[in-house]
């Protein structure tokens, strides 16, 4: 049970180490029990301690002391041994195990005890010596009724239909719809943030609003579905009992292929609803059936309706945390940061997340002798670390990571002001012509994700080779558009070695080899290891002018040198083989404010001088509209802003000045024989291309034209009009460019706007 303690006025219950679920109906009875053996009953507050805190003050307190006071009384009638007359009357055992009776049972439902008190019956005594306690006990439970119908926990518990839901509407709590566990109410002056994408719709009728609440410092992600409100009640009550029913047999089935279950099980509840409703004519909905079906698959083989719900948000939501048992989920939304979910996972409902998760992967071993379990469940595409006893203290956790299957482009980070319009034209560029990239930062910067935008401007015409340890670069969605991908599988970093056979399958080797089938765009996700740093280092200065994009784990140049030198024994004359060095970071502008994941510096090396040149710098402003994503080699201060869609470039190619040339630049100006300033309005362009697709979406609204299909065609579009207006010198007139671009993109923008639209009838017919 919990640990009661007073501290003053203040009555406190920690509850981490109780054998039962917190407000659960045996926690219920051993709580109150506990209390009525409590000499005091005179606190201000009452607080439980247990993954959070809940402290009751005021008329609640007294709610629940002023229960505790009548349970006290009633014990005193039970310890009465006159209540119940001579032990020569045939009706004592039944008046002494009627009053226990009832005392038990105000403990777990005080309408139970009520019904028992009025169907209280006894048979009029034999001899008229037993006739006045006959009388007096009526009396006695007729006094309790009368008292426990005056207390403020019967009228409560009348209200809310039991004793538990009482105490947990108390908590300000409720139990989940579909599920027996509880669930978090938004305190008192709470209310919906007012910014752009704090309301916004998902599929299946969901509806996500982010909620500030007083006296927390991330905000809570509440998920709404005006449609299920709708739906019958008794149909609701059928999928309560459906779900209660499945779970306990979902383990015993022979399946195929667990990651097909999902849907295969969402259209089997469908059709039983479906049929249900129909032999019950109930009137329902073929979205509110599909809804339901849903739900129910998603708490019998899939990761529960809250999780479920998140995964439909993978444009908003990157990472998704369980950190315990009973303990809130939270998630990391791209716009808002961490943000708390009203809902938790009992005991029950991690065991089922862990095991169907599992089941996805037959390879997959949990256990406590594999207590961390690293897996990719492929239907929501999704990273999956797991870990449990004895890597934790008891408790299991669980990080989900949602992958994209679609990589980011350049005009979607435009929407998160990663970076300004004019660095997206210039990485393009950069990448289009074969430099060679490191992409840095800590933890959860997007690292990743940027490299894998990168892939776009690559284009189809290159060969390339991801290497990865687990899947997290969508390379599907590439070779779906015609990308030529052979993507590599290394070992993972913790198991890699220096020398032996092992090391077959590392990542150095996979890229030796690579690299004899012939030239590719090399890109290498996530160095952890000595070894793999080392193999690329040693690539790069070995075979000079390979590509290869990679990213690790390092906040400035000064953090790489000193790893390279004193941890790895590697001379840091090395980097300058890499061309550039992309440096990510998150920043917030006070405590409330949006989390930004944006390019903090990029540099260029310069091979000749031995330096690294900074081209690109962060510099920070009251919020992010003042904050600029600054070009250190240009001083028209036009470029600085973060969307250039209304940039003349003819009038610009006249009046551009430019401080100095990057080192990387100058090296492929120098290669193609173009000059820097013909690469500069190139970029320019580029920018202004990203900067017009993003304007599209915001007059628009569909966010299919921020994603990879119409961003290809627009840039394919754009590429080959400077083909088409390029000199035989390589030289290009960008007033022209202008003039043919304009209409070209607005036909373009056109016809796939009247397509999105035909799209959208079509998903309602």
């Amino acid at each position: 049970m919990c640990d009661m303690n007073i501290s003053g006025n203040v009555l406190v219950f920690d509850c981490t180490n109780s054998p039962y679920e917190f407000m659960s109906p045996e926690f219920i009875g051993n709580h109150l029990r506990a209390m009525a053996t409590l000499i005091r009953t005179d606190f201000e507050k009452i607080r439980y301690e247990e993954q959070l805190v809940f402290e009751l003050t005021g008329d609640k307190v007294d709610v629940i002391m002023s229960y505790i006071r009548f349970l006290k009384q009633v014990e005193k009638l039970v310890l009465n041994k006159q209540i119940y007359g001579r032990e020569d009357d045939d009706a004592y055992d039944l008046r002494k195990k009627t009053i226990g009776k009832i005392y038990e049972e105000l403990m777990m439902n005080p309408l139970i005890a009520e019904r028992t008190i009025i169907d209280y019956k006894e048979a009029q005594p034999s001899k008229a010596a037993f006739y006045e306690a006959y009388k007096n006990f009526r009396a006695w439970i007729n006094g309790i009724l009368k008292k426990l119908q005056e207390t403020k926990m019967y009228s409560l518990v009348k209200e809310k239909g039991d004793l538990r839901q009482a105490f947990i509407s108390l908590l300000n709590m409720k139990v989940m719809k579909f599920v027996d566990s509880l669930e978090l109410l938004l305190p008192e002056g709470s209310k919906p943030l007012d910014k752009p994408g704090a309301v916004y719709d998902l599929d299946f009728g969901y509806r996500i609003a982010i909620y500030d609440v007083p006296g927390s410092e991330a905000y809570w992600y509440i998920i709404e579905n005006p449609l299920l409100e709708k739906t019958p009640s008794q149909l609701i009550e059928e999928t309560i009992k459906l779900i209660d029913r499945e779970m306990n047999i979902v383990r015993g089935i022979q399946v195929k292929d667990y990651n097909t279950l999902f849907d295969e099980k969402t259209r089997e509840y469908r059709k039983y609803l479906f049929e249900y409703a129909i032999n019950n004519k109930i009137e329902v909905a073929p979205e509110q059936t599909l809804l339901l079906g849903r739900i129910a698959s998603s708490w019998v083989v899939g990761l529960g309706e809250p999780i479920e719900v998140a995964c439909l948000d993978k444009r908003n939501i990157t990472d998704i945390y369980v950190d315990a048992e009973n303990a809130p989920i939270y998630l990391e939304h791209r716009l808002f940061g961490i943000c708390h979910m009203v809902y938790r996972y009992n005991n029950k409902l991690v065991d089922q997340l862990f095991y169907n998760i599992l089941s996805t992967d037959k390879n997959a071993v949990y256990g406590p002798q594999n207590p961390i379990v690293d897996l990719v469940l492929k239907r929501l595409n999704m990273r999956c670390h797991l870990q449990g006893p004895p890597a934790t203290f008891g408790e299991r956790q669980g990080a989900l990571r949602l992958m994209r299957e679609k990589p980011f482009t350049y005009a979607e980070y435009l929407r998160y002001k990663s970076f300004s319009a004019f660095f997206a034209g210039y990485d393009d560029m950069m990448v289009f012509l074969g430099s060679s990239e490191a992409i840095l930062g800590l933890k959860g910067v997007g690292k990743t994700a940027f490299t894998a935008a990168k892939m776009i401007a690559i284009g189809t015409k290159m060969r390339i080779i991801p290497i990865q340890d687990i899947e997290e670069i969508p390379v599907s969605a590439y070779r779906k558009r015609g990308f030529h991908i052979g993507v590599m599988r290394s070992m993972p970093s913790d198991k890699e070695v220096e020398t032996g056979p092992a090391a077959a399958l590392s990542l150095v080797a996979l890229t030796s080899a690579t690299l004899r089938m012939g030239d590719a765009a090399l890109i290498i996700n996530e160095v952890r290891s000595r070894v793999a740093i080392q193999g690329i280092i040693n690539l790069l200065n070995t075979q000079p002018g390979v590509f290869v994009l990679y990213n690790l784990h390092a906040q400035s140049l000064k953090d790489i040198r000193d790893r390279l030198e004193l941890v790895f024994g590697i001379p840091a004359a090395s980097m300058f083989a890499t061309d550039r060095y992309s440096f990510l970071k998150k920043i917030r502008f006070g405590r409330k404010s949006a989390t930004y994941r944006l390019l903090g510096k990029c540099y260029e090396s310069d091979i000749e001088n031995k330096k690294f040149e900074e081209v690109f710098e962060f510099v920070r402003g009251i919020d992010i509209n003042s904050s600029v994503c600054k070009a250190l080699f240009i001083e028209n201060p036009e470029l600085n802003k973060w969307l250039i869609d209304e940039v003349d470039l003819g009038k610009l190619q006249k009046t551009l000045k430019i401080k100095f040339v990057p080192p990387a630049l100058k090296r492929r100006s120098e290669e193609r024989g173009l000059s820097p300033e013909q690469m500069i309005m190139q970029a320019v362009f580029k920018g202004k291309v990203y900067s017009q697709i993003y304007r599209a979406f915001e007059k628009y609204g569909f966010y299919d034209l921020l994603e990879m299909d119409f961003v290809m065609q627009a840039s394919s579009l754009a590429n080959k009009v400077l083909k088409e207006l390029e000199d035989a010198e390589g030289n290009i007139n960008y007033e022209a460019v202008d003039a043919m671009w304009g209409p070209a993109f607005e036909k373009m923008l056109a016809e796939e706007v009247e397509l999105l639209k035909t799209k959208k009838k079509e998903a309602y017919v």
